[in-house]
């Protein structure tokens, strides 16, 4: 935890202080070392149903995601992913996300004032949370990213076929949201599909069954 920022009028050693603990907490890891991966928290309001997929090679249920290609955006790759894992096009949702993005300049932006930290009442169609952990299947040392993204489809649509990998065992299957956090095998992916169903309700959106 580094010391509070120092205010205006604040003396160099003060300054020098918080610049310390600064470096002190910044770390460095090359792109070979990150692995930056995206997917969907994909939702059926009307029926409060959401998409996962068993995954038959570690035996367990857990949220559509991948790697991001090269050159691509993490909301182009979170849809990718998603159709290749389970055969269904997803929609993307623009939603009122807390986000420490910035709003676009435009030619009436207060230039004078500093933007706040929290950027809140602007649909947008921004990742809803992130897991990160060291990944246990990478040859190499590497600390995984995974961005989620509110997205939405009728779970009585059909998938199409033969959109996954060769290597990849997925069966794509649509839970209640009742049944998530018995049914995700990870806790972390329950706390992101519980943040996108509040940040969907927050948007106006009304969960069914």
């Amino acid at each position: 935890m580094t010391r509070p920022q120092p205010q205006a009028g604040s003396d160099e050693s003060e300054l020098r202080l918080w610049l310390d603990e600064v470096d002190k907490s910044m770390g460095f890891r090359p792109a070979s070392a990150l692995g930056m991966s995206c997917g969907t928290v994909t939702v059926d309001a009307r029926r409060g149903m959401v998409l996962v997929v068993w995954n038959n090679r570690l035996k367990l249920y857990q949220l559509p995601k991948g790697r991001r290609n090269l050159d691509e955006s993490m909301l182009a790759a979170a849809l990718r992913e998603t159709y290749e894992e389970t055969g269904l096009r997803v929609t993307p949702l623009r939603l009122d996300i807390a986000t420490r993005a910035t709003l676009p300049r435009t030619e009436n932006s207060d230039t004078t004032q500093k933007p706040p930290n929290i950027t809140e009442g602007h649909p947008s169609n921004e990742f809803v949370g992130a897991c990160f952990y060291p990944d246990p299947q990478s040859e190499t040392e590497a600390l995984k990213i995974v961005y989620f993204f509110a997205a939405t489809a009728e779970c009585t649509d059909t998938p199409n076929s033969g959109t996954q990998e060769d290597w990849e065992k997925l069966d794509a299957k649509w839970i209640p949201l009742s049944e998530v956090s018995v049914t995700l095998r990870f806790a972390a992916e329950v706390e992101v599909v519980m943040k996108a169903v509040a940040d969907m309700k927050t948007s106006g959106f009304t969960m069914g069954a």
